[in-house]
């Protein structure tokens, strides 16, 4: 790409991305074996270096960001596959926390287009979100990565990332109920569907406290694959938590950690940070250097747009795209012991085909008043009119307003809080990610 202006590269980088074709085939049994067969093509990229498979419903982005800042402070190259994205597409594919830059996903892109050809396929034969797995694993081997954390887009089985060869980590964080429009009806459908990530030659590592039906399909199929599966008890103590932050105290059989201090907020995060510390001994006892400084400076420099994060302190902003039960739950349960006597304006929004009326009896006991919008996705938005209508059914003593965008949302929140008021934005990731738009700086 030398030679080429910035500018150039942009119209390229935008003109490829519009050509991709945007269907989302997860769900699709077919998928997955097609995509193996891509990745063999290209001489199987993924074996240039160790992979960390994380998969379930919840919490899975702030636990490979975790990971990752932990073996970044170790002096390790680290890649990081996430979605969705919350400010930017490229924001999925990142390489020691920088973003892939366009020109560097422009020659993925054609390092991997006459492989297809070759294969006797069309570029638009491979989705949208099945070319930024695929173009990441290039990358990453092309940056001479050490470690790679993956992180399953939906589900698991039909899921792109699971096109890959064993991982040396497989790591399940809570599953709940999510997309059963795909994934099915059940905890235990949605959890074998995850399960099928394990393959021979992994470790896998869990919670204790995951649900029992979700544990027990992740055991049998950890046996069925002759594996090892790793959910130590472990007693959790928040010694000190605010919006910026949080100290705790984690013991199990595996570790004893008497202080680790987080800069992300949030009493959700205690859980994830045992998955963190039951997969650093894991990698530990297969004799990978992580030295107790790397965890702890880790630990202290993650970054997590859109989860629990203060935009302002006055008044006090805060977003969390919680878009599930699960989620809310854990977001409102954080933010009960930091509220105190605030007054709580929520500006929510919603897609249709989300659990919305449990997540609105969630967060309504904390709500003084809402400011419903519409999330920027035509086909899934729940539209700001029936969420307001729906939530005055529920609370009829709700103060409710639609509105007609964030920007007026936040205008109105501003104007009219009280002194010992704050602001949630929350709902879903498109909600948030409007907010950013408008300089929100998630």
């Amino acid at each position: 790409m030398i030679m080429m202006n910035q500018q150039t590269v942009h119209e390229m980088y935008q003109r490829l991305v519009a050509q991709f074709n945007q269907a989302r085939l997860v769900g699709d049994n077919n998928r997955v074996p097609l995509l193996r067969k891509i990745v063999a093509a290209l001489d199987h990229p993924d074996q240039h270096y160790h992979v960390i498979h994380i998969a379930g419903t919840n919490g899975k982005g702030s636990t490979g960001a975790m990971l990752s800042a932990i073996l970044e402070a170790q002096g390790y190259q680290v890649g990081r596959f996430n979605s969705p994205a919350i400010l930017n597409d490229r924001e999925q594919i990142q390489f020691n926390h920088q973003w892939i830059t366009e020109a560097a996903f422009i020659d993925s892109y054609n390092e991997i287009k006459p492989v297809i050809k070759r294969l006797g396929l069309k570029t638009t034969d491979v989705s949208i979100f099945e070319w930024q797995f695929l173009i990441s694993l290039i990358w990453y081997r092309n940056q001479r990565a050490d470690y790679v954390i993956l992180e399953a887009g939906l589900g698991g089985l039909t899921d792109a990332t699971n096109a890959i060869s064993a991982p040396q980590l497989t790591v399940f964080t809570r599953i709940a109920m999510d997309h059963m429009q795909i994934l099915g009806d059940t905890l235990t459908k949605i959890a074998t569907q995850k399960s099928k990530i394990i393959k021979p030659g992994t470790t896998v590592v869990t919670l204790a406290d995951q649900a029992p039906e979700a544990l027990n399909v992740l055991q049998k199929e950890a046996q069925k694959q002759d594996v090892t599966l790793v959910a130590p008890k472990t007693k959790v103590t928040i010694l000190k938590r605010s919006f910026t932050g949080m100290t705790v105290q984690l013991h199990s059989e595996l570790f004893d950690w008497p202080a680790l201090t987080l800069n992300v907020a949030g009493d959700f995060q205690s859980e994830n940070v045992t998955l963190v510390l039951t997969a650093v001994a894991m990698l530990r006892k297969q004799l990978v250097t992580l030295a107790d400084q790397a965890v702890k400076t880790g630990l202290q420099r993650i970054q997590l747009p859109g989860r629990l994060t203060v935009l302002s302190q006055h008044p006090l902003i805060v977003v969390d795209v919680a878009h599930n039960p699960d989620g809310m739950t854990a977001l409102t349960n954080s933010l009960k012991p930091l509220i105190k006597q605030s007054s709580v304006t929520w500006i929510v929004g919603f897609l249709a085909d989300k659990a919305v009326t449990p997540m609105l009896q969630l967060l309504l006991p904390l709500a003084e008043r809402v400011l419903t919008v519409t999330p920027d996705n035509p086909q899934r938005a729940l539209s700001a009119t029936q969420l307001a209508s729906q939530i005055q059914a529920l609370s009829p003593t709700t103060n409710v307003q639609p509105m007609a965008n964030m920007s007026q949302a936040m205008q109105m929140a501003r104007q009219t809080l009280p002194e010992n008021g704050m602001i949630v934005v929350g709902g879903s990731f498109y909600v948030a990610r409007e907010l950013a738009a408008m300089g929100g700086g998630i």
